[in-house]
């Protein structure tokens, strides 16, 4: 007798509403669980209520044309249903000017959450910032921000499927892309058409491998 492999599921990506964010912030806190990572998105009440907020601002309009357009992404388990796969986009508009898509108006106010530190947030994010602008000057761009799988549901397809979402809009929109990735995350990006850049004019120990993805030449 002749034995058949059933073809996998397609992957499926999804784009998060209202209902979604506590599964979103459960995928956020599986994903990055590292301890510099929880200085950063303390797992702590405050915690939850600054990425409740983010998520919940990130689902509405931009504040205008000028500005970045943020898209929060997911993938469902085929067995659970339930969300394990994330992303976070955001989409730059040529000649966006660099405080516009700046960390302190990307993200929610936290003035009231001593859990959140803003020297903690200033270190982690601005280094990132500067060797975004220095790699995409004004350009228009998608930027990849973040992109995570839960420990227990990775090698299955979701986090490609997810950077393939955004090579795909980039590529429509005539774009490059960037991300700072990560040492386990760079293959991946690698993968995907990502090279890293050199940023050594303007930082020397950067968080992470800043990386572009060239815009797609069309024709």
């Amino acid at each position: 007798m002749t034995s058949h492999t059933s073809p996998a599921a397609p992957v499926i990506v999804e784009r998060a509403t209202a209902s979604d964010i506590p599964d979103i912030i459960a995928v956020w806190w599986d994903s990055f669980s590292s301890d510099f990572i929880r200085r950063i998105y303390p797992q702590t009440p405050d915690g939850r209520r600054w990425l409740e907020r983010a998520f919940a601002r990130n689902l509405g309009p931009a504040p205008g044309p000028e500005y970045p357009k943020t898209e929060s992404l997911f993938v469902r388990s085929p067995d659970t249903g339930l969300p394990v796969a994330m992303a976070m986009y955001h989409i730059v508009p040529a000649g966006c000017d660099p405080a516009l898509r700046s960390w302190r108006v990307r993200w929610p106010a936290f003035d009231d959450l001593p859990d959140i530190r803003e020297d903690v947030l200033a270190g982690f994010f601005e280094p990132m910032e500067k060797t975004q602008t220095y790699l995409l000057e004004d350009r228009g761009h998608v930027y990849l921000e973040a992109l995570g799988t839960m420990e227990a549901h990775r090698k299955r397809g979701y986090a490609t499927a997810l950077v393939k979402w955004g090579n795909d809009l980039a590529d429509e929109l005539g774009v490059e892309c960037y991300l700072d990735a990560s040492s386990e995350g760079r293959p991946l990006y690698e993968k995907n058409g990502y090279t890293e850049q050199d940023v050594s004019a303007v930082i020397e120990n950067p968080p992470g491998a800043s990386m572009v993805r060239p815009r797609k030449i069309q024709g």
